[in-house]
């Protein structure tokens, strides 16, 4: 079985991790109907102290921004709402797990909806920021560029500010399965890479750097790799404070039409 389908058919399992141990990789309710209840669980929990739009309290501090005191990764958002925060109002709360993941959900879909409007840069420098960095050679932004990383055409009606910086300075961090990569060498000794597509017990599909898919059976291989690093470099040290911003400030422009954020 795909290892993509047994993580679909093992959420269960992810929440049972999350209430142990307050760390998992992803966030496991995130559709619409997990931000709709979790809009009602920050209601009921939440609102006395942050407002009933997050905006903030005379005790608690907005949670639209994106950006967290306390880290602002699902991880370190999980640990706060379950442990709490010593020496503050921020206490623990005995909640499921599913339940705080939707807590996650509401709140990150609060961050992104105020994201572009917030973005302190230039969202018309960053678009050239973004061309002069050669971006394009391996993300799709509408109908161009490459297929190596992820299609960033709605990226700003998905991630945060935070989330969008955190990708450009440290794309390693937070490396989805959907983008691993493969780099396999067949028993003729020809070397193949390409992003993991799928895989089953026989066969990897990988997507190589033009676009074309291919299918490598595992028996004709030689020896294979799956890497789970990010092939994009980080940006850390190759933007000013302001080129970055810019960038982030067109990336978070990068939004899908109104009628599918709707949805």
């Amino acid at each position: 079985m795909s290892p993509r389908w047994l993580f679909l058919l093992l959420p269960g399992l992810a929440v049972m991790q999350a209430q142990q141990h307050g760390s998992i990789a992803g966030t496991p309710y995130s559709t619409p109907e997990d931000v709709v209840e979790g809009r009602q669980s920050f209601r009921s929990q939440c609102a006395a102290c942050h407002g009933l739009d997050a905006s903030g309290g005379t005790v608690a501090p907005s949670l639209t921004s994106g950006t967290f005191k306390h880290g602002g990764s699902d991880e370190a958002l999980f640990s706060v709402i379950t442990k709490g925060v010593p020496g503050t109002a921020m206490t623990a709360f005995a909640l499921e797990g599913k339940e705080v993941w939707q807590l996650i959900a509401f709140l990150r879909s609060v961050n992104i909806a105020t994201a572009a409007g917030k973005a302190p840069g230039d969202a018309a420098k960053g678009a050239r920021v973004y061309a002069s960095n050669g971006c394009a050679r391996c993300h799709t932004n509408g109908s161009g560029g490459g297929f190596t990383g992820p299609d960033l055409s709605e990226i700003g009606s998905h991630r945060s500010l935070q989330q969008i910086e955190n990708s450009v300075v440290d794309p390693n961090a937070e490396v989805a399965p959907d983008y691993w990569s493969v780099t396999a060498r067949t028993k003729s000794g020809q070397t193949i890479t390409g992003l993991r597509m799928n895989e089953d017990m026989d066969s990897f599909q990988v997507r190589e750097s033009q676009g074309h898919l291919r299918t490598l059976m595992k028996s004709e291989l030689a020896g294979f790799q799956i890497v789970r690093m990010s092939p994009m470099p980080s940006f850390k040290d190759k933007l000013s404070g302001g080129d970055l911003q810019d960038l982030v400030a067109y990336l978070a422009s990068l939004r899908a039409p109104a009628i599918s954020e709707a949805k």
